[in-house]
């Protein structure tokens, strides 16, 4: 365990059964960051076009102080307390009283960063006015974004059949590789010797963005305005990507110690079965050093009619495309088939190694209708209705309360093609104010939007490959319930099968819906002018007015289970609420 004072504490210990774990195998990861900003413009009006060029430089330096399983993992079964070996008749309590754990788990090395980064943005732009009816808005932007380093070099990515240890121009490593670098169990190089940047994450240097945008007035007045646009947009990947780097041997290594379950007779106690042999595979978190920056092509058509002094109505569609996305895989995932795992890996040397892929997608299509009257004789109205769809091959770099994200068949990634777990195809959104005489004043706001979909996954690993959560089953028809939805039967759970053994389901992402929203707040309110300055405001709240019952949250989504289709959380119900406030 560590000897660090700032990640000492008591480890984690969990007990089988129904007993509770107690402890923490590490400490909370805090950040230490460093940043640095310059930026600068300069602007000038030349006729009808108005000029602006500028600069952004920014510099990091990223210190999260983590401590993944510094304190380690104790794990207690019934198993010497039982009365046989095999048998599970024991107290796992007892064996934790007796101290002898049936594995553990413990995290050696530092398992932090101390990285660095560099971006220079360039950027021109003109907004120009050919004539009193059109604007024009030009632009441009030029990113080059450094890829994090690591001070000392200890980064170390996992591949398929090496390692990959960050090092200077001289091939040299850090000194704090040495105690681990003998576990790993295939060839490694340096940074230097395979032609990598030391970051192990290819440079970019081809990040050009241009936007357009134009305002038309057919008309000659705002009575009907067009409006449209188009712009190139880049992001850059989450830094806790790099972070995984440093929490690969050779300068961290996480240690697991599994005894034999037949084993009758303890020969490790709690204060020793740290220092008994690993007995895990060795694994890693790694990243495709041809990294591509992921950018956003957005474009949307807007028309805009006035209709008298005050109404106006707007109809609006918008577009995007997304390219490059970082997304969650495996390598060295076996074929399905019968037998052990890990002989049939692409190199049984080592085990799973989950990695960031930088070819993810997503497209995004809505249509947007809107409704607004203009405040005038003490009423203001609006209303929006948007009919949307979003679909991509991967929501999350990681799992969420949808779907896991990572894909069933990483040989397969044209089956992860689905709607986003964000997607919403239609949602109506509407507000109101009326403002009586004498100080009152009425509000209301109004939401209703269809559910998000989930994703149905297996609860075992049928395919038999080592990653068995991301796996789904057979689906036979629709399993949308159309009438007769229940807590208790939220989707038709009859429909799905169990694929074969030792095969993937056909089912896709994505294809069964949690519940929508349904919700109208309102709200009543009352000011007394007590003197200039002062006033007292009397309101009176009204939440989920009509009561509607909204279920939050997704139906258990793992199949075969008992909770299988089922809903359990209602959100909010009506809620009342009275206040007064004192304005001086």
């Amino acid at each position: 365990m560590t000897h660090d004072p700032s990640k000492a504490g008591y480890p984690a210990i969990n007990l089988a059964d129904a007993y509770s774990s107690m402890g923490d195998p590490g400490t909370l990861t805090l950040r230490k960051n460093n940043s640095f900003d310059f930026f600068d413009s300069v602007s000038w009006t030349a006729g009808a076009h108005s000029f602006k060029f500028g600069t952004y430089i920014y510099r990091l330096r990223f210190n999260p102080l983590s401590s993944p399983n510094a304190r380690g993992s104790l794990n207690f079964t019934p198993r010497y307390t039982s009365s046989a070996p095999g048998l599970a008749d024991g107290n796992a309590f007892a064996d934790f009283l007796l101290g002898y754990p049936s594995s553990a788990q413990v995290g050696i090395g530092r398992g932090e960063t101390d990285a660095r980064t560099l971006w220079t943005h360039f950027y021109a732009q003109d907004d120009w006015r050919p004539s009193a009816r059109l604007t024009l808005n030009l632009g441009i932007r030029y990113e080059v974004n450094g890829q994090m380093v690591e001070a000392g070099n200890r980064f170390s990515n996992p591949e398929l059949n090496r390692f990959v240890i960050a090092s200077d121009d001289r091939s040299k490593i850090h000194p704090d590789a040495s105690a681990l670098l003998p576990l790993i169990p295939v060839p490694y190089v340096t940074s230097k010797e395979a032609g990598y940047d030391p970051s192990l994450q290819k440079p970019s240097y081809n990040r050009i963005a241009p936007r357009i945008g134009l305002a038309w007035l057919p008309l000659g007045s705002d009575r009907l305005v067009v409006r449209s646009g188009f712009g190139l947009f880049y992001n850059q990947a989450a830094y806790s990507i790099s972070e995984n780097l440093a929490q690969n041997l050779p300068f961290y290594f996480d240690k697991s110690i599994t005894l034999p379950a037949d084993q009758a007779v303890p020969v490790y106690t709690t204060n020793s079965i740290l220092l008994a042999p690993n007995t895990g595979s060795i694994g890693g978190s790694g990243l495709n050093y041809n990294y591509r920056p992921e950018y956003a092509e957005s474009w949307t058509l807007s028309l805009q009619r006035s209709l008298g002094a005050n109404w106006a109505v707007m109809a609006t569609y918008l577009g995007s495309r997304v390219v490059g996305a970082d997304n969650s895989t495996y390598l060295n995932i076996p074929e399905p088939g019968p037998g052990p795992i890990d002989p049939r890996r692409p190199n049984p040397a080592l085990n799973a190694i989950r990695a960031i892929r930088w070819d993810g997608w997503s497209k995004y299509d809505s249509l947007t209708m809107k409704l607004e009257k203009r405040l005038s004789d003490r009423l203001a109205f609006d209303a929006n209705y948007t009919w949307s769809k979003s679909m991509d091959d991967a929501s999350d770099p990681g799992p969420t309360f949808h779907e896991y994200n990572v894909p069933q068949d990483v040989r397969n990634l044209r089956a992860e093609k689905g709607l986003s777990s964000f997607h919403h195809a239609h949602r109506f959104v509407f507000t109101g104010t009326w403002e009586f005489r004498k100080g009152w004043s009425f509000n209301t706001i109004g939401t209703f939007q269809t559910g998000a979909p989930v994703t149905i996954n297996l609860p075992s690993d049928n395919a038999n490959i080592g990653a068995g959560p991301a796996q789904r089953p057979n689906l036979l028809r629709n399993p949308n319930l159309k009438n007769g939805r229940t807590p208790e039967r939220w989707f038709d759970t009859d429909v799905f099968a169990m694929p074969a053994p030792f095969s993937f389901g056909n089912a896709g992402r994505n294809i069964v819906y949690e519940d929508g929203e349904r919700n109208i707040d309102m709200s009543l309110a009352k000011q007394f002018q007590i003197k200039e300055g002062t006033a007292l405001e009397f309101r009176a709240e009204v939440f989920n007015v009509f009561n509607l019952l909204n279920f939050v949250g997704a139906p258990g989504r793992i199949a075969f289970t008992p909770n299988f289709g089922r809903l359990f959380n209602a959100g909010p119900s009506r809620q009342v609420q009275l206040g007064l406030k004192l304005a001086f």
